[in-house]
């Protein structure tokens, strides 16, 4: 029987270790958002949607933060801080700021 292989319960432990960064970041940054969306009295399922996002930003840290050489466990900030402020403000910002980077160096 495979479950009582010890062999496959070191590899599930061994893919748990290496994915735990990415399932704690995620899993934060969903809480928060879902709690801070339900709090301002969305509606449940934009709030899961809203969560969702906020989840899935934070996964698209990671391949930034390696990128740039950073500790992955960063993420979990930067996550939080998405969540709690929010897709939409996020989304402003973001827009605003490379609105202005596009048209500064158009020539």
């Amino acid at each position: 029987m495979p479950i009582k292989d010890p062999d496959m319960w070191r590899v599930i432990i061994n893919v748990l270790q290496t994915w735990m960064p990415q399932i704690y970041a995620s899993g934060l940054a969903f809480i928060i958002g879902l709690l801070r969306a339900l709090l301002n009295g969305g509606k449940f399922i934009h709030s899961m949607l809203e969560a969702m996002l906020c989840g899935c930003l934070t996964l698209a840290a990671f391949p930034l933060l390696d990128y740039f050489g950073l500790n992955t466990y960063l993420a979990v900030a930067i996550g939080a801080a998405i969540s709690f402020l929010g897709v939409d403000w996020f989304r402003e910002h973001l827009a605003t700021y490379l609105s202005k980077w596009i048209e500064r160096d158009r020539p």
